[in-house]
């Protein structure tokens, strides 16, 4: 049986594990190769990236690029028929974005008997025990990454589930990067655009010489509101003099870096653009793409992304996801929402009626579940949290 101490890493290396993530994608490793730090951590002895298409709620098709485990002619196999016939995948489809233990949706008895296992899983040695991370889904597409155990393994423990949960906000924005670093193969080109389109945040992908290649629905409402941010040629654009020459910085960087002439992003890379209208910036994010990696989701691109986020349209989660996601109390919930609504410990003892020693008592406890150390990093992570 694994333990925490045997299988979770301390506290401390969670920043690192985020930080090996985003380098890997920056170095244009892909994400499937991304993750392979975080499912040693956790244990895996498979991982992958898939892709759903569904049709009437029901999956039709996948798209799926992994590390260890099932390959080849099974995988195609399961693409084209078995993931008709798979109860991790009906159940994924109904979940809200965040991490979920199979077990629970699927238990492991249920999946024994099922037809899929039977004819394809147990013959193959495909996972059995699986953490699976919604990371994208919308009335025709489910998007998300999973880790592995065998039959003969033991299944994951609560543990390494609370580790992957801390560090879902991570594997949603390097997916939302992955996604859209290239069109991929005509199939699931489609797939991948249909899933941009899906994002709430714009998206903007530069070939190498910085010229607008492609454009998200998020992105493209955003211009149209001629607020402060409109779409060029060369991709989003600002009437702002100083914003328009920190924007040009940004995409000269990453540009530079997915050359290879930078090794990381100067703190250039992200920035802010005012509105005509005094509202709250447009948050502006500009990454490298590079056309290496495992994940097979490339097509010899190369140039910069841009990540755009209104930033008056920016949710913040409510009690009821926190509790799910980190398995919080719901007086432990409640404190987490009004700190990533800006309140101060303080405010939300008196909002609650509770004393302050009590609301400590309470952070410690957040901060416990979510591996968070300092209040500020606790507040970082809610805000990168879907409302």
């Amino acid at each position: 049986m694994f333990s925490e101490i045997e299988t979770v890493p301390p506290r401390a290396d969670i920043p690192l594990l985020a930080l090996g993530l985003y380098e890997a994608l920056m170095d244009g490793q892909g994400l499937v190769s991304a993750l392979k730090g975080l499912a040693q951590a956790v244990g895996a002895s498979s991982h992958a990236m898939h892709l759903v298409r569904y049709r009437g709620g029901k999956p039709v098709e996948s798209v799926s690029a992994g590390h260890g485990g099932a390959a080849g002619a099974p995988m195609d196999d399961y693409a084209r028929y078995w993931v008709r016939h798979d109860p991790w995948v009906g159940a994924a489809a109904r979940q809200p974005p965040g991490v979920h233990d199979m077990a629970r949706l699927v238990p492991p008895e249920v999946l024994r008997r099922s037809r899929i296992w039977n004819e394809w899983g147990r013959p193959n040695e495909a996972a059995f025990h699986a953490v699976g991370a919604t990371l994208m889904r919308d009335p025709g597409h489910w998007g998300g990454v999973a880790f592995h155990r065998r039959e003969t393994e033991p299944p994951f423990s609560e543990a390494e589930t609370g580790l992957l949960r801390t560090l879902f906000p991570h594997l949603r924005r390097a997916f939302a990067a992955e996604a859209q670093l290239a069109p991929a193969r005509a199939a699931s080109g489609a797939m991948l655009r249909a899933g941009l389109d899906a994002l709430p945040d714009g998206v903007a992908l530069l070939d190498a010489e910085g010229r607008l290649v492609f454009a998200n629905a998020a992105l493209q409402e955003m211009a149209a509101q001629a607020d402060g941010l409109a779409l060029g040629a060369h991709g989003p654009e600002t009437p702002d003099p100083a914003s328009r020459l920190a924007l040009r910085r940004a995409v000269t960087a990453a540009l530079a870096a997915a050359q290879g002439q930078l090794g990381l992003l100067p703190s250039a890379g992200s920035l802010s653009l005012p509105r005509r209208s005094g509202g709250a910036p447009w948050m502006v994010r500009a990454l490298p793409v590079l056309p290496r990696g495992e994940a097979e989701l490339l097509d010899g691109h190369r140039g910069a992304m841009l990540l755009v986020t209104d930033g008056e349209k920016r949710s913040r989660p409510m009690p009821a996801l926190l509790s799910r996601l980190f398995g919080l109390t719901p007086a432990e919930a409640s404190l987490a929402a009004s700190l990533a609504a800006g309140r101060s410990l303080d405010e939300h003892a008196k909002r609650r009626g509770v004393s302050r020693e009590t609301a400590r008592s309470q952070l410690a406890a957040v901060r416990r579940k979510t591996g968070c150390r300092r209040q500020t990093d606790l507040v970082a992570l809610f805000a990168r949290l879907p409302g």
